[in-house]
């Protein structure tokens, strides 16, 4: 009796040692598998586009970090937030583009956000800034947030100034076509092409200063300008590129606008701006005597003009962006900011984070 009892007791004990492992094992699997599910690696992390943009490392890994860049256009894009979260993947919001997440003033845009009444700032964990507006981030206010911009993370090195490229014109201006009849559109909006013409006449008339047109083929504006003024069609990338090089100075008569990459660019190039002090974003990298001047209309255009002119050798707009922006500065500033708020991020040992590669 004693001895079955005994076999008994040990077929017991064994079987809960059996229950005991496998247990275990399913605990550690269950746990791999949910580290899997909710912290993609690179290798799964999708390549997104508009209005979504990707993250990477230093050394140009996807972050398991997803931006919403710009308000939704069609279901499909509802469909993939949803896919995107399904996975495992965290959201940040970035104001990149016109008033966003702000109402759009810009009566030309896509409506499918404002119908399906989007919430962006409740999709996110964080919002990276470009307004200098109280009231533009009243949306986000409650979440972590940083000013900082995608133009902020221009590596410098990859802009190579042109020493066998002349000064041909005074200033550039881009304002890209909407349709072939130049009449009001998203990018004249956008561009503040309305704007621009009165302050063009004063540029002409009063500095009889030379320029160059980017996408204003065939539209009509002052007369002043004629025989100094050069307006051309949509130029690809590196002809635009070097366009800018032949100019003196950058005219941004942006309102609308969450710092355009032009901007950049031309400081990049060691040319000052000349920028609407009304700009939605990229105003915090328009320094007064150091990187370029603002203003305001056509009613103050002239004193910044002539401040701009008459110091021009004083301006170092590559020196300032080298020192203040930049991946290894503004990435390095955006990493941190991740690392701190993303306790699931796939790389903390980064040394710096990008937007674009």
């Amino acid at each position: 009796m004693n001895i079955l009892l005994y076999i008994n007791k040990i077929r017991h004990m064994r079987t809960i040692f059996i229950i005991s492992v496998v247990s275990i094992l399913l605990i550690i699997f269950y746990s791999s598998y949910s580290s899997y599910s909710d912290t993609p690696n690179n290798s799964n992390i999708p390549t997104v586009s508009f209005p979504f943009k990707n993250m990477f490392d230093d050394n140009g890994n996807k972050l398991n970090i997803i931006l919403i860049a710009a308000p939704f256009r069609s279901k499909k894009d509802d469909e993939l937030y949803d896919s995107y979260k399904k996975q495992g993947l965290s959201f940040a919001g970035i104001s990149s583009y016109l008033d966003f997440p702000n109402p759009i003033n810009n009566p030309y845009e896509d409506t499918y956000h404002v119908v399906q009444k989007h919430n962006y700032p409740s999709m996110v964990t964080t919002w990276l800034n470009c307004f200098r507006k109280n009231g533009y981030t009243q949306p986000f206010s409650h979440l972590p947030h940083m000013l900082l911009t995608e133009a902020d993370l221009k590596d410098v090195s990859t802009v190579n100034i042109d020493p066998t490229i002349p000064k041909e014109y005074d200033f550039l201006y881009c304002c890209l076509p909407d349709n072939d009849q130049c009449t009001p559109g998203w990018q004249s909006y956008n561009r503040n092409w309305d704007l621009a013409k009165k302050c063009l006449e004063v540029m002409c008339s009063q500095f009889n200063l030379k320029g160059i047109l980017v996408g204003r083929k065939g539209c009509e504006f002052t007369n002043q300008c004629d025989g100094i003024v050069k307006v051309v069609p949509f130029l690809p990338y590196h002809e635009f590129q070097k366009e800018i090089q032949k100019c003196r100075f950058l005219f941004v008569p942006n309102v609308s606008d969450a710092s355009p990459r032009v901007i950049t660019e031309t400081i990049c190039y060691n040319i000052p701006v000349l920028v609407n002090q009304n700009i939605l974003g990229g105003w915090h990298n328009v320094i007064p005597s150091v990187t370029g001047e603002f203003f305001t209309d056509e009613n103050d255009i002239a004193s910044s003009i002539s401040k701009l002119m008459k110091n021009y050798s004083q301006y170092q707009p590559r020196k300032w962006y080298t020192e203040n922006r930049g991946n290894t500065i503004s990435g390095k500033k955006l990493a941190d900011f991740l690392i701190q708020h993303y306790p699931s991020l796939n790389n903390k040992d980064m040394k710096y984070a990008t937007i674009t590669l």
